[in-house]
């Protein structure tokens, strides 16, 4: 029997382990994304039967949950219809990627699907976002020349735990010159803090681009199985081509050998930041769907 309870911080290492199940290119399915964001979605999590199960609260959704992470999908989905069966509640799956949906609703036939497109993730080859080749991508690759030739004495490293408080303080004036009103851009900031304190037990990648040795603009990430994902993205606006030259840098120092893909998450429906990453030309957007099943204790394992 699944019980849940509220994931921590301290929670991590011993989590970790099980994300290497997921098989998915989607960012939900990542350490850095599940614990960056379990506060704001009042995560929690469950182990039973060597699988590693998460219930997230959505204000729009209510309880849903991930597809689990190890283990046969089969008695996940069970495990879940009891739960769900025992308290007289719906079951919500959220988010299922394109290609899990067909085996989910072969298990649930009378279920109902329904894409979110404002949380589909953006896809893109790596070597596209490392160099801007061809001519699709030549007004990026301008920025980039834009940045050259504007900023001669510029570096970009990774960051070490002795750059932490000139992160940090570079995120402080980000947030007081950009603050918006939305509780997810200060809970981004917040988490944004959270990592930087505890880089060593997030083990992100962190890179930072710096112009005459002041920060322009970091980013932060981490690699599962051929993608690396960038969670984290924060720059100087008042830098020319800044961002464009943090996105190839970052791609460049970390998409290794074996990494093919880059994701960088959804748009979250804003229309400038669908723009923006529109304009870098994704090789896919990654589906995510919502699935109900209104009568679970058809499914329960009791």
């Amino acid at each position: 029997m699944l019980d849940f309870q509220p994931l921590q911080l301290e929670d991590l290492p011993k989590l970790r382990r099980f994300f290497g199940y997921s098989g998915s290119r989607i960012c939900d399915t990542t350490p850095g994304t599940v614990f960056i964001w379990r506060d704001m979605y009042q995560t929690e999590w469950a182990i039973y039967d060597g699988s590693l199960y998460f219930k997230v609260f959505y204000p729009e959704l209510g309880n849903t949950f991930t597809l689990p992470l190890g283990g046969g999908r089969p008695e996940h989905y069970r495990q879940i219809a009891d739960y769900c069966c025992r308290r007289n509640m719906p079951i919500s799956f959220y988010p299922v990627p394109k290609d899990e949906l067909e085996r989910l609703q072969q298990f649930f036939p009378n279920s109902a699907a329904i894409a979110a497109r404002d949380s589909f993730d953006y896809l893109y080859r790596a070597e596209d976002l490392k160099y801007f080749r061809g001519k699709k991508l030549s007004g990026q690759r301008n920025h980039v020349n834009k940045f050259l030739k504007t900023y001669g004495n510029w570096t970009f490293r990774p960051i070490g735990a002795e750059d932490i408080p000139a992160v940090k303080a570079f995120l402080d004036r980000y947030a007081s010159r950009w603050d918006k009103s939305a509780a997810s851009f200060h809970e981004d900031i917040a988490k944004t803090h959270e990592v930087l304190d505890n880089f060593s037990l997030y083990d992100l990648l962190g890179g930072m681009l710096l112009v005459e040795g002041e920060i322009a603009g970091f980013s932060l990430g981490e690699v599962l199985g051929d993608t690396l994902f960038t969670h984290i993205e924060k720059a100087d606006r008042d830098y020319e081509g800044c961002y464009q030259m943090l996105v190839a840098q970052f791609a460049q120092q970390f998409a290794h050998e074996g990494v093919h893909f880059i994701n960088r998450e959804d748009d979250a429906g804003d229309p400038g930041l669908r723009t923006s990453k529109l304009s870098y030309h994704p090789v896919s957007l990654l589906e995510k769907y919502t699935v109900t099943v209104e009568e679970p204790c058809a499914y329960c394992a009791l």
